[in-house]
This record gives structure tokens, sequence and C-alpha cells, in this order.
């Protein structure tokens, strides 16, 4: 077991953990996927909301700060799928101190000012909503990208920053859906680069 990490949001009959991602052998990986862990999910008419939240790295921001379920927040997890999936690293570690939204707040720049005093798990830092911070300019999306996709060109690097931005914002109304993201240039650019 990689990475332990103490699961903050639910009061469990005995302390649990999250761990580092599984590593799988490259000879045993295939063309095909399964996604699991569907306890959050909910149908798209119920006006009822779940209780509790995904695994933190999955979760869009916008949840640790009161906001309820929207399809922005599965757009969110989606392209945390596709940004683990694609430079085949996270882009937000948690690791890096301040948990996954000090990785956010690294790599996309401060959380809302209005969000501030509004984190839900006990251990929220208001330095993450300080709008005259920046994201770290040797160690952004762009450089992450870089150093871990060394096989692919400048344009198509480009392309995935491009997905990547569009769909990691912290305003959920601006978040593209499912609908509208097969449909967006750099989305449908980079799928025919690899044959989708």
């Amino acid at each position: 077991r990689p990475l332990k990490e103490t699961i903050p949001f639910v009061d469990l009959w005995k302390q649990g953990e999250i761990v580092g991602p599984l590593e799988v052998p490259e000879n045993l990986r295939t063309e095909e996927f399964y996604l699991g862990d569907f306890g959050l999910a909910m149908k798209v008419d119920d006006p009822m909301t779940q209780q509790g939240y995904p695994p933190s790295q999955f979760c869009s921001p916008d949840r640790f700060h009161g906001k309820h379920p929207s399809y922005a927040c599965n757009m969110w997890t989606f392209m945390v799928l596709f940004s683990v999936l694609y430079p085949d690293y996270p882009l937000f570690p948690t690791w890096a101190g301040g948990g996954i939204i000090g990785g956010l707040v690294r790599r996309l720049g401060p959380l809302p000012e209005e969000w501030k005093g509004l984190y839900t798990p006990p251990k929220g830092s208001d330095s993450w909503n300080d709008q005259g911070q920046t994201a770290d300019p040797n160690d952004d999306l762009a450089h992450t990208i870089a150093r871990f996709r060394p096989d692919t060109d400048s344009n198509e690097q480009e392309l995935a920053l491009s997905i990547i931005l569009k769909v990691f914002t912290y305003c959920p109304e601006k978040c593209p859906t499912a609908t509208q993201l097969p449909q967006d240039p750099s989305f449908r650019a980079l799928m025919e680069k690899h044959g989708c």
C-alpha cells in the first residue's frame, strides 16, 4: 500500500484510510477498462443529494465548499480520470502539502474568494482563497504534461492542456457538459490524433 491517507469526512465504525493507486504491470494492461465506486451515484432527476463525498482526488472543489452535486462534478471526475491516464501522473498530487485542494491551488491558482470559510472538512486554509497568489509557473499544468508526456509534440500537449483547463474550472457554470466536450475542437483534434 503506497500512499495512506486518513478518511476525514466519514464517521466510520473503524478508522479507514484511502490508499495510493495500484501499480498495474504493463503486461497486464489491456484496451478494456472498468470504472467502479458508484456508491454516491444518483439519478439525474433525483432531488435528494447523497450524503458524503467521493474520494477527495476525484471530487470537484465546489463540493468541499458546500455546493450541491451537479453535472459539472461529473465532468470534473471524468477529467481527473483523463488527466491521470493521459500523462500517467496525477496532475494534483495530494502528497505535496494541503491535500488535494493545496494541489489544485498550486496548479490552477487560488480558489474563488467567495468560498473563503466554507471549506467543509476541518483543515481548510484561508491562503487557498488569497487572490494575490498565482499558480506556480515552474510547476504548472503545462510543465507537468510536458514532463510526463515527452513522447508527444508541443501541439498535442497544447490540445491536452486546453481540454484540461476547460473542465478544471472553479466555476461549474463554465464547465463544458458531457455533450459539449466531445464537440470541442481541441478534444476532437486530440481524439483524432489518437485514432478515436
